[in-house]
């Protein structure tokens, strides 16, 4: 159970010392010999105590160096491509504007003048509807789009034949739109016109057909509604 190790005599491990311990006899030498054992034993300990100790604090070290240590910078991640698509839409609605607004009511589409005449005039006389420099409405249309004209028979028409009145007297007269090709603008008519890429003043003629000695003396009226639509 114990060999001897040069001078010095070899412990017994721990059951085999309590074993013998509880069983033997002691003498004053065996006694020496158990308490040095004894000693021994708690020096052991002591010293793996220590050492676990020693461990602990290494452990702690070790993580307080590496909780001190700087972290490496973070690596910026890759940006991942996105492609997407956005919309883009404009819609350009058809129509007309007269005068450059979208003014319907007070416009003035010119005035058909035929002037002074001697009582005693016959035949024709055609004049063009004109107001003056920027006085006469003028349309634009968006392209492809046709421009519808009505004009109605006047305040002193005798069925289809529109006329100028003086009270009881009266002269006729007839429209014609010079863009639309149509030899006469009847009324309530409809005529298509197809305008340019400018603002364009509305091309209505007036042809009036004076009768001669028959006619008396004074000014001849008449009023006209024009109607746009597209």
């Amino acid at each position: 159970m114990m060999q001897a190790i040069g001078r010095h005599r070899a412990l017994p491990c721990r059951k085999d010392f309590l074993r013998t311990f509880s069983t033997h006899r002691f003498t004053p030498a065996s006694a020496s010999w158990a308490l040095r054992a004894l000693r021994a034993m708690r020096a052991m300990r002591a010293m793996r105590a220590m050492r676990a100790m020693r461990a602990l604090w290494a452990l702690w070290a070790l993580a307080a160096a590496l909780a001190a240590w700087p972290a490496a910078p973070a690596r910026a991640a890759t940006p991942i491509p996105t492609t997407a698509t956005i919309p883009v839409s404009a819609t350009v609605a058809r129509g007309c504007q007269i005068s450059g607004s979208s003014q319907t009511t007070g416009l003035s589409f010119g005035m058909l003048d035929f002037g002074v005449h001697s009582p005693v005039r016959t035949g024709t006389h055609s004049v063009m509807a004109a107001g003056g420099p920027g006085m006469q409405a003028q349309v634009l249309c968006t392209p492809g789009t046709t421009l519808q004209v009505t004009i109605n028979a006047g305040l002193h028409a005798s069925g289809a034949q529109r006329r100028l009145s003086n009270g009881s007297q009266f002269i006729p007269y007839a429209l014609t739109l010079m863009a639309a090709g149509t030899p006469a603008l009847l009324p309530n008519v409809v005529a298509n016109m197809a305008l340019g890429a400018t603002p364009t003043a509305l091309p209505i003629q007036a042809t009036a057909t004076f009768p001669g000695s028959g006619v008396g003396a004074g000014t001849y009226t008449d009023t006209l509604q024009v109607t746009l639509s597209w």
